[in-house]
């Protein structure tokens, strides 16, 4: 059986005992049927991976005991994503994929097609880090609210490469665009393509525009095209 992970926010070194809140504790209880004594993993950017066990496993708490660490600190560099909110399943779909190909940072940006809501920041939280408990990454990406694409276009690190999905079918190879080494921000637009002044903006912006090949692809699978385009090009 595979050892369950979880992020812990608090500092982890052998010996400490570390309190997990009543949602992670029924899921550990009810989900995964865990009982006092068994193996669970901890997390977290600083301390790496550590295996602990339930020294109590309650209703609504649990305790675990760190005994010793499986594996260390690792940077994890990856892109930022950039994108306009979808429908709440989808965008759900979209923040655990994005987490499971890598993604640093996710920025919620509001275009004039954007239809959706925005979903709040801690939710969108909760679900990336359920994302690096089950695929095996020590970094949570961070999270940015929502903010207009204008915004965050003149915000944003100007020395940056961006690159950004073009619906249209133009732009080049993705393969092509991506840079030898460095950062890279990648925008992925809504379901109803940029408009004629966002393009004009990300021109601006000396935004790189890139094919998704012959078929149309939702933004959800658009944001993956991306991610798992740079994780061929850059991380293996």
């Amino acid at each position: 059986m595979t050892v369950p992970r979880l992020h812990s926010a608090e500092p982890l070194a052998a010996g400490r005992e570390i309190g997990v809140a009543a949602d992670r504790a029924h899921y550990l209880r009810t989900v995964l049927r865990l009982r006092t004594g068994e193996p669970v993993h901890l997390f977290n950017a600083d301390d790496g991976e550590w295996r602990a066990r339930l020294s109590n496993l309650g209703r609504h708490e649990a305790t675990l005991v760190v005994e010793a660490q499986v594996r260390a600190a690792t940077p994890e560099p990856g892109p930022s994503l950039a994108f306009a909110p979808i429908r709440r399943h989808r965008l759900d779909w979209l923040v655990e994929k994005a987490v499971e190909l890598g993604a640093a940072r996710l920025v919620p940006v509001i275009t004039r097609r954007t239809v959706a809501k925005p979903e709040s920041s801690a939710r969108l939280a909760a679900i990336a880090t359920e994302a690096a408990e089950q695929c095996g990454r020590l970094t949570l990406p961070a999270i940015e609210p929502p903010q207009p694409l204008s915004a965050w276009l003149e915000a944003r690190d100007a020395g940056l490469p961006l690159i950004f999905a073009d619906e249209r079918g133009g732009g080049l190879p993705l393969v092509d665009a991506l840079p030898d080494r460095g950062d890279v921000e990648l925008l992925v637009g809504p379901e109803g393509g940029f408009a004629p002044e966002e393009r004009q903006i990300l021109t601006e912006a000396a935004a790189l525009a890139v094919t998704l090949g012959p078929r149309t692809l939702r933004a959800e699978t658009a944001a993956c095209y991306l991610l798992a385009g740079w994780q061929i090009a850059r991380a293996g």
